[in-house]
């Protein structure tokens, strides 16, 4: 447990970043245990599933806190997330199980390239005008399914809640980007759930784990992270309605495509 403080301010920073852009703290979580479990001499082995099924169970509590946040500023399509539901806990829990199949460097690649393809679309995104509900376009159960199932796969596999995938979505259908926010906060809960329960029962049989793991979950990194992260998951959202995020946006992104090619270059150099 010597390890736990060092958690505390990677879930301020989670939380903060999950609230304001609704991209899931993973996006942050994740590339920081990699570096925390790289100092701390995890085995390689594990390290990358322990690093992405540790941020899925952390983002759970956190997506919840911003969610609740995003909903009293009435910025959560409640219709939307019981069409998705069904859809996303199916893609975490296959992306879960997909995740376990890949070696630790494929799934760190994999996840480098992903997360420069979203530092680059934050980069680039630009706020749209709030638009009422009444006109908006509603999905097909067919649409919703497919993309639901998609975004729970990667989003589970990614370690992250989905929010990367799901905002662009919405957007395309017509909503407002403070209200895709919170309804991507929203479609984290079930996505984050369902993989990290996949990502649990996975890891039960590996020999390699470190002490006071619960399958793939750091128990550590999990306490120290959603103890801070679940307040400044409320703090992002009240400041992503209150705050222009264009510049925001743009300086996370950097920061992201940083972490992302140090991801990628530690794993194939």
């Amino acid at each position: 447990m010597t390890d736990f403080f060092m958690y505390l301010p990677l879930g301020v920073f989670a939380g903060l970043c999950a609230g304001l852009f609704g991209v899931g703290g993973g996006i942050v979580i994740v590339p920081f245990l990699l570096l925390a479990f790289e100092f701390f001499a995890k085995d390689p082995e594990v390290m990358m599933h322990m690093a992405v099924g540790t941020s899925l169970a952390c983002v759970v509590p956190t997506a919840m806190s911003s969610t609740w946040g995003h909903h009293r500023k009435q910025a959560v399509m409640w219709p939307w997330v019981k069409s998705l539901l069904p859809f996303l806990i199916l893609g975490g829990l296959l992306g879960g199980w997909t995740a376990d199949q890949l070696p630790g460097d494929a799934l760190a690649i994999m996840l480098g390239t992903f997360l420069i393809l979203m530092a680059f679309q934050l980069f680039i995104k630009t706020d749209r005008p709030m638009i009422e509900a009444k006109d908006m376009q509603m999905p097909s159960l067919l649409t919703f399914g497919i993309a639901g199932t998609g975004m729970g796969w990667i989003s589970a596999m990614m370690g992250i809640a989905g929010g990367a995938l799901a905002v662009p979505f919405m957007a395309a259908f017509g909503s407002g980007v403070r209200r895709a926010v919170g309804t991507s906060a929203a479609i984290g809960v079930p996505v984050a759930a369902s993989g990290a329960i996949s990502f649990v029962i996975t890891g039960f049989d590996h020999p390699n784990r470190p002490e006071l793991s619960f399958g793939y979950v750091y128990l550590p990194a999990f306490l120290g992270i959603v103890l801070t992260s679940t307040f400044f998951a409320r703090v992002g959202a009240r400041l992503a309605h209150a705050l222009d995020q264009r510049l925001l946006q743009r300086l996370f992104a950097c920061f992201l495509a940083i972490l992302s090619i140090r991801l990628i270059w530690n794993t194939v150099a």
